[in-house]
């Protein structure tokens, strides 16, 4: 596959996601919030829809700065600098999700008294968010150290 089948790829993945998260910020975390809070804790069911709307946010720009990088990657431009500044943004994007997810878990397991099984989902979905982040920082990382070679590389020739 060469490059620009590449980007084609990534493309359709993101766009993919984005179908996706849209399914599921629409229509299937909504119902399961009303479901839950429609025996003891109806008042929970408007500012919970609300609140995991907001999570939304980091999501949709995280994908927003990986259609960047693919952008850049089908420009020929694959190891620079603003590649590894959006790899950054999308580790920032899935570092304030995780903490936003962990906050709102421990608050919703207080008011409700939930059960345990909520707080074992919430921290995987913690540690989770945690590899992406660590994992994006890594790549910002030896993106920028690539980068920084092609420009001392440039220079020699």
């Amino acid at each position: 596959m060469g490059r620009v089948g590449l980007v084609r790829t990534l493309k359709g993945v993101i766009l993919f996601l984005a179908a996706m998260g849209a399914v599921f910020y629409g229509f299937v975390f909504p119902e399961l919030i009303r479901e839950m809070g429609a025996v003891d804790f109806s008042w929970l069911v408007g500012p919970g829809i609300a609140a995991v709307s907001v999570s939304a946010i980091p999501i949709v720009i995280a994908l927003a700065l990986f259609w960047r990088i693919c952008t850049e990657i089908g420009r020929d431009n694959s190891f620079s600098y603003a590649n590894a500044r959006y790899l950054s943004g999308i580790g920032l994007c899935a570092l304030v999700d995780t903490g936003y997810c962990a906050v709102g878990t421990v608050t919703v397991f207080v008011i409700t008294g939930g059960h345990p099984s909520v707080l074992l989902l919430a921290v995987t979905a913690v540690l989770g968010g945690l590899a992406i982040a660590v994992a994006a920082f890594l790549l910002s990382h030896l993106v920028r150290k690539a980068a920084k070679l092609k420009d001392e590389n440039d220079l020699t020739i």
